[in-house]
């Protein structure tokens, strides 16, 4: 048990080195550390986006960022595999975020033109339901948000929402839970029962 404790210090110790080459811009150190994390990286941002165009694209993202941005990692929070983790987590939620507001704003927009210009009525409960609900959201606690942007609006199962989150599956579906009934509580009848029916399984050269 020890000397897996003195190899992850010396791993640990070794990365942070790799770290301050790279504040220093040797190339050759990135390049290390691509080697060996870009695999890992990758295989995350699959799992969270479901696009391999859009897991390499984050790579390539956490990797311009490390150079840019070395000097900002801080031994004393964690290991270096541990930080590049957490910044490809959230740029890979970030990329989900963004393409179901992309989708989203396609979706409203051709909803617009399928109304007949005699359905005004219609059209502007539309709106205005769209509406209720954006603001109801923004009434939500972050956390409760959170994890049902990722539930809902991501896609995402509640195991895949308890991984991202980094929190057990109990809490991630007690945040949803307690988020739905918020929203019920805000939007009345507008959210039923049935949104819970979700299943449960489930810089240097080489960076340009």
């Amino acid at each position: 048990m020890g000397q897996a404790t003195n190899e992850q210090l010396e791993k640990r110790d070794e990365e942070a080195i790799l770290l301050g080459r790279i504040v220093a811009r040797d190339e050759r150190a990135i390049e290390e550390l691509h080697r060996r994390y870009s695999g890992p990286l990758y295989s995350l941002a699959v799992q969270v986006t479901g696009s391999d165009r859009f897991a390499q694209d984050i790579v390539q993202e956490v990797f311009v960022a490390v150079w840019k941005d070395a000097a900002r990692f801080d031994a004393s929070r964690g290991a270096v595999g541990s930080w590049l983790y957490s910044m490809a987590r959230h740029k890979s939620i970030d990329a989900v975020r963004r393409e179901v507001l992309a989708r989203k704003r396609h979706s409203d927009a051709d909803l617009e033109l399928e109304v007949a210009p005699d359905d005004v009525h219609q059209a502007a409960w539309l709106g205005v339901r769209r509406d209720q609900v954006r603001a109801a959201m923004r009434q939500l606690s972050e956390v409760q948000r959170g994890a049902l942007e990722l539930a809902f609006f991501a896609g995402l199962t509640h195991v895949e929402v308890a991984d991202q989150l980094g929190v057990p599956l109990g809490t991630a579906k007690t945040r949803i839970r307690a988020g739905l009934l918020r929203l019920r509580e805000i939007l009345g009848d507008a959210v039923s029962d049935d949104a819970t029916g979700r299943r449960d399984e489930r810089p240097p050269a080489f960076l340009s």
